[in-house]
C-alpha cells in the first residue's frame, strides 16, 4: 500500500473549512459543481463518475462533521485499476484550521507497471483539491 500525506493551513473556522471541504470533494463525485450548499455526504453513500477514460467509483466510509471525512474509491482506467482511500482530518489551530489529507492506494493489474504515473496523478489530484479548497474558503470569506 502506497501512502501520501498533504496538509494545508486555512485561516477560517473549523465549520467553514469543513463546508468548503464538502463542496470541493463533492465536485466530480456526487455534485456537478462547487457550491457551499452542496449536499452533505452520508456514510454509505455511493457515487460513480466518468472523466475521460477513467471511471471513478466510490463510497463515503465516514463523515464526522466538522472533523473528518473518509472515502474509498476505485479508479478504473483499463487495463489499470487503483484502489484509493482518502481520509481528510480537520484540526483547529491558532490561526484557523489545518486540513490533513492522507491518501492510501494500491495498484492492481497494469497499474503496477505504471507506479510513478499513478503516484504523480494521485499527488496532482490531492494538490488540485487543496488549491480548490483554499480558493473556496477565500471566496466564501469575500461574500
Amino acid at each position: 500500500m502506497q501512502k501520501q500525506r498533504h496538509e494545508i493551513e486555512l485561516g477560517c473556522a473549523l465549520t467553514a473549512a469543513f463546508a468548503a471541504l464538502v463542496a470541493v470533494v463533492a465536485k466530480g463525485r456526487w455534485s456537478a459543481g462547487i457550491a457551499l450548499e452542496a449536499a452533505q455526504p452520508h456514510t454509505g453513500c455511493r457515487y460513480s463518475q466518468q472523466r475521460g477514460k477513467v471511471l471513478r467509483r466510490g463510497q463515503v466510509l465516514a463523515c464526522l462533521k466538522p472533523v473528518s471525512m473518509t472515502l474509498k474509491e476505485t479508479l478504473l482506467d483499463p487495463p489499470c485499476c487503483v484502489e484509493l482511500r482518502l481520509h481528510w482530518r480537520l484540526e483547529p489551530t491558532d490561526a484557523g484550521a489545518c486540513v490533513v489529507l492522507d491518501a492510501r492506494y494500491s495498484l492492481n493489474g497494469a497499474a503496477v507497471l505504471r507506479r510513478r504515473h499513478w503516484h504523480e496523478r494521485i499527488h496532482g489530484h490531492c494538490a488540485r483539491m487543496q488549491g480548490a479548497l483554499k480558493s473556496c474558503v477565500i471566496e466564501a470569506e469575500e461574500t
